[in-house]
C-alpha cells in the first residue's frame, strides 16, 4: 500500500506540469490561403488578432476564413490552430473597400493549383470554377494512363531479362545466337501537377491599401474585418551568386549584394554559383509568407528563384589586364586521400554525372596582384559583378614590426622626456 502511494505522490508533479503546459484554446476565425510570392504559392495562415492581410501583386491569391480552435504556445511565441479537430467554412460576400468606397464583392469558388513544370520550378497557376474541376479530373487521368503503361512497360523489361537468360543458357548448350530486341524503354514520369479543387475567395487587386470583410445580407460577420495591404512586385529581380571554396564545397557563402565582395588567396581557385533572386525589404515579403515573423524594416532579403541563364563570365585582375571569358562548367569533387582531409574539383568527364555546376574562378599567383572583378555580359536581371580583392600572405617582419610599434613609441617618448629633464637640469 505504501509503495502504491508513493508511486503516486511522484508522479503527480509530472502530471501538474504537463497540465500546466497544456495551452489554452479558443475558438476564432482566421484566414487562410494559399498566397502569391512572386515566383510560385505558398500556404499560410493569418491568426485571428493580426489585423492586416499582406499579398503581393501580378497573380491571384485564394483566401477563405475558418472558424477553427486557436492557442497560443509561449515556448516558440507563435500561435498555432487545429485544423483537424475543428475546421468549419465562414460563407458569405467577401466585400473589398479602399477609401469607403466598395472595389469587389466576391463569391466563393472552387479552384486548383496547376504547376506545368512541378512546384519546384515555379510558374504556378491558378484555376478556377469549372476549369480548375476539369484540370484535375484531365490530372488524374493522365496519372491513371501512366501509372498503366508505366506497369506494362515494367512487364515488357521482365519479359526482356526473362528471354535473355533463357537465350544465354540455350547458348551454353550449343544453341544458335538469338536475337531479342530490347522493349520501349520505361515512360518518364510528368513533373505537371495539379492540385486537388477546393474552396476560396479570388483576389486579384492592384497595388495599395484596402479593407475587408464578410457580409451575409449586407451586414459584416464579426472577427472577418481585416485591413488588406498589397505590395507591388515590379522590378525585384536580380542575380546573386553563392562563393564555392573547393577546401568546404558543401557550405557555399551567399553574395547576394552589389556592394559585397569576394576575398580570395592568390594561387587559389573559387566557384560561382549564379541564380536568379527577388530582393525585397523583410516588411514587404515576411508578412506575406509568415504573417507571425519578425520583420525589420530596412532589412533586405532575398529569395531564390532559379538558376540563372548566365552561361559565361569575364574574370580580370589587375596584374593581367582585359578578362578571360569562364564559362560555366560541370565539375566533379573528389575527396583526397590519407590522413588529410579536403578536396579536388576537376572537369566532369562525359557520362559522368556532375557534383556540382559552377563557374570556376582562379585567382594569379603573383605578389602584385590585389585586385579583380568578376562580371556578366547582360543587361538587367542577368547582370551580375563582384569585386574581388586577392589577400596576400602576411609579411612577418611588417607583422612584428607593427606589433612592437606601441613599444618603441613608450621607448621614444620616454626618451623625450628624460632629455627634457636633463636640459632643465643643466639650466
Amino acid at each position: 500500500m505504501w509503495r502504491i502511494l508513493a508511486v503516486l505522490l511522484f508522479c503527480f508533479p509530472a502530471v501538474t506540469v504537463t497540465r500546466a503546459m497544456e495551452p489554452e484554446r479558443r475558438d476564432a476565425i482566421i484566414i487562410t490561403g494559399r498566397v502569391w510570392d512572386g515566383f510560385g504559392f505558398k500556404d499560410m495562415f493569418l491568426p485571428s488578432l493580426s489585423p492586416t492581410l499582406h499579398l503581393l501583386s501580378g497573380e491571384d491569391s485564394a483566401i477563405s476564413f475558418v472558424e477553427t480552435q486557436e492557442y497560443y504556445w509561449p515556448l516558440s511565441r507563435q500561435v498555432y490552430v487545429d485544423l483537424e479537430k475543428k475546421r468549419e467554412d465562414v460563407v458569405g460576400v467577401l466585400r473589398v473597400t479602399r477609401d469607403g468606397v466598395i472595389v469587389a464583392e466576391l463569391e466563393p469558388s472552387s479552384y486548383a493549383t496547376l504547376y506545368p513544370e512541378g512546384v519546384l520550378n515555379g510558374s504556378g497557376q491558378l484555376l478556377w470554377g469549372a476549369n480548375a474541376i476539369d484540370a484535375y479530373s484531365a490530372y488524374q487521368q493522365e496519372e491513371r494512363s501512366f501509372a498503366r503503361r508505366y506497369v506494362e512497360a515494367e512487364a515488357q523489361q521482365r519479359d526482356y531479362e526473362r528471354k535473355l537468360l533463357e537465350a544465354g543458357a540455350a547458348r551454353l548448350r550449343g544453341a544458335p545466337v538469338e536475337v531479342i530486341q530490347p522493349p520501349d524503354p520505361l515512360p518518364k514520369p510528368s513533373l505537371r501537377l495539379v492540385t486537388a479543387p477546393a474552396t476560396a475567395y479570388r483576389l486579384a487587386l492592384g497595388a495599395g491599401q484596402y479593407e475587408m470583410a464578410l457580409t451575409v445580407n449586407g451586414t459584416p460577420v464579426p472577427d472577418t474585418v481585416r485591413r488588406l495591404d498589397v505590395g507591388d512586385i515590379a522590378g525585384r529581380r536580380v542575380t546573386v551568386a553563392d562563393v564555392v571554396p573547393e577546401e568546404r564545397w558543401t557550405r557555399p557563402i551567399a553574395t547576394n549584394g552589389e556592394d559585397m565582395r569576394i576575398f580570395a588567396r592568390p594561387g587559389s581557385t573559387f566557384y560561382l554559383t549564379l541564380s536568379q533572386a527577388d530582393r525585397f525589404d523583410e516588411m514587404e515579403y515576411l508578412p506575406v509568407v509568415s504573417p507571425q515573423q519578425d520583420a525589420v524594416a530596412g532589412r533586405s532579403v532575398w529569395v531564390r528563384r532559379m538558376a540563372s541563364p548566365v552561361d559565361n563570365l569575364a574574370v580580370s585582375f589587375v596584374q593581367n589586364g582585359d578578362g578571360q571569358n569562364t564559362p560555366l562548367a560541370r565539375l566533379k569533387v573528389m575527396q583526397t586521400e590519407g590522413s588529410g582531409f579536403g578536396y579536388q574539383v576537376r572537369a566532369a568527364k562525359d557520362g559522368e554525372k556532375e557534383d556540382l555546376t559552377a563557374f570556376a574562378v582562379s585567382v594569379p599567383a603573383g605578389a602584385g596582384v590585389l585586385r579583380g572583378e568578376v562580371r556578366s555580359g547582360g543587361e538587367g536581371i542577368a547582370a551580375f559583378r563582384r569585386d574581388v580583392v586577392v589577400v596576400q600572405p602576411r609579411s612577418d617582419g611588417l607583422a612584428l614590426g607593427l606589433a612592437l610599434l606601441p613599444l618603441l613609441g613608450w621607448l621614444g617618448s620616454k626618451m623625450v622626456r628624460r632629455t627634457a629633464a636633463r636640459a632643465d637640469t643643466d639650466s
